[in-house]
């Protein structure tokens, strides 16, 4: 049997790992997640030359933190963007936010279970049996980005840890709308961008 892929040619990149530890190293912060609380996502554009690092944790002492920053991959340098925290009461124009129901929306996307992108690959294409020179064989059309935005997650919920890579959800999910995780991944993305402008 033989199976044929169709690839389409889009954005995404995949060598996240060793620039996470450089970011990490750069802003002073171990890799591993310290806070109970803490997602961190390293949104990286192939074709730029930055990656995007957002962090959200619950520090017991002062409360929710929300962190955004720029890294330079050609400098090796970071620029702060912004940092806020949460304000309890009004003040002025700002109303309460409540942090805590942001991090229920954050888990509620299945943050801690994701897997890698690479692992339900397998979901995407329409397999189909085909006759070639008398012989069936299985065919399956996939499309494949192959350039764009790639995200590392790390999540930390108490004892509840997982970490994990996708690329380009919103493209994958137009020809996959039925895959869960590409439901999931793009939930997630959709719940930091309205609830915190990431």
């Amino acid at each position: 049997m033989r199976s044929y892929l169709i690839f389409f040619f889009f954005i995404i990149l995949k060598c996240f790992g060793q620039e996470v530890s450089e970011v990490n190293k750069v802003l002073e912060i171990p890799d591993n997640l310290e806070y109970q609380q803490e997602i961190r996502i390293y949104e990286d554009y192939s074709i730029g030359n930055r990656i995007v690092f957002f962090r959200m944790f619950n520090d017991k002492a002062v409360g929710w933190i929300v962190q955004k920053f720029w890294y330079q991959k050609d400098f090796k340098s970071v620029t702060k963007i912004d940092q806020s925290s949460f304000p309890k009461e009004s003040s002025g124009k700002l109303k309460p936010v409540n942090a805590d129901l942001i991090w229920l929306k954050i888990l509620i996307t299945n943050v801690e279970f994701l897997p890698n992108m690479e692992e339900i690959r397998y979901k995407f294409g329409k397999p189909e049996i085909t006759s070639y020179k008398g012989e069936f064989e299985i065919k399956t059309r996939k499309k494949i980005a192959l350039d764009g935005i790639g995200y590392k997650v790390y999540i930390r919920n108490g004892k509840s840890k997982n970490s994990f890579f996708f690329d380009n959800p919103e493209i994958y999910l137009k020809d996959y709308p039925t895959v869960d995780e590409l439901i999931s991944y793009n939930e997630l993305l959709s719940v930091l961008k309205k609830e915190l402008d990431f």
